[in-house]
């Protein structure tokens, strides 16, 4: 297995709320582990977005997550998040008062105050972490979004981007061996839907393990089969009854032995 170096990643995620993840160029290898990533993140309670400038077809429907995934992107969006329990909230409307927006959020009769220092107002290229697959070039005059936020570049290509805060590179492995390995070192869970997504990527970025591949892509398809295999309940252990097992003069108390024959 990989032991990535990938300290300064788990650093930036530590206390990470939100997140993006960006895809500038649309293949199966890398929608899947974005979306592995997204579903890994969100299951740590990380609310996650996913953005690819072109829309996914058919060849994408087996994979899970494909609602968190956003073919338009506006830097511009400004997001405001509340540190309030969403059962507490009773309805949020807006009004224009005088040409000025004012968001309206209607709380609960039980609910306590909302704090001011629970209000946090964001733009969407700003979230805690941001995760870019691959070259930002591509993505033309939206590759500016990488001028703010904490960015991870991830890549199979050995280039360096300055506006990264934090990088992996693995020419020998596509994305979704990487993130096979990637993602328990930061303590995400690979589970079922997760899992799913990154096998599909590594079968077909190797055409079914057969091009491009090393131990460690076998060990990677390995991970990712065990994570999709069902949980197997162990059976609830049932005491015999102690009617069936101590009857007296038949067997020797604390032990299955029969009573030793008495000696004359």
């Amino acid at each position: 297995m990989k032991n990535y170096n990938i300290a300064p990643i788990k650093n930036l995620l530590q206390n990470s709320k939100n997140a993006l993840v960006v895809v500038p160029q649309m293949n199966v290898d890398s929608i899947a582990g974005a979306l592995a990533l997204a579903l890994a993140l969100k299951k740590k309670n990380i609310d996650t977005k996913v953005f690819c400038p072109t829309g996914t077809d058919q060849n994408y429907s087996k994979l899970s997550g494909l609602e968190l995934l956003s073919d338009t992107y506006n830097a511009s969006d400004l997001v405001i998040s509340l540190d309030h329990p969403l059962d507490q909230i009773e309805n949020v409307s807006y009004n224009d008062d005088g040409g000025h927006l004012n968001l309206v959020i209607k709380t609960k009769s039980t609910s306590p105050k909302i704090q001011n220092d629970h209000i946090v107002i964001n733009s969407s290229s700003t979230a805690d972490i941001c995760f870019m697959l691959g070259d930002e070039t591509v993505l033309g005059d939206k590759a500016s979004l990488t001028q703010k936020g904490n960015w991870v570049f991830l890549s199979p290509t050995n280039i360096n981007k300055a506006w990264a805060k934090a990088s992996l590179i693995d020419p020998d492995a596509p994305f979704c061996e990487m993130l096979t390995f990637m993602l328990p070192i930061l303590g995400l869970e690979l589970d079922l839907d997760s899992g799913k997504n990154l096998l599909i990527g590594l079968r077909v970025a190797t055409q079914s393990f057969s091009v491009n591949v090393s131990p460690e892509t076998f060990e990677a398809g390995a991970v990712c089969l065990r994570a999709t295999q069902p949980v197997e309940v162990q059976p609830a252990f049932e005491p015999t009854p102690i009617e069936n097992v101590e009857k007296t003069g038949s067997f020797t108390p604390g032990t299955n032995k029969p009573n030793p024959a008495p000696t004359i």
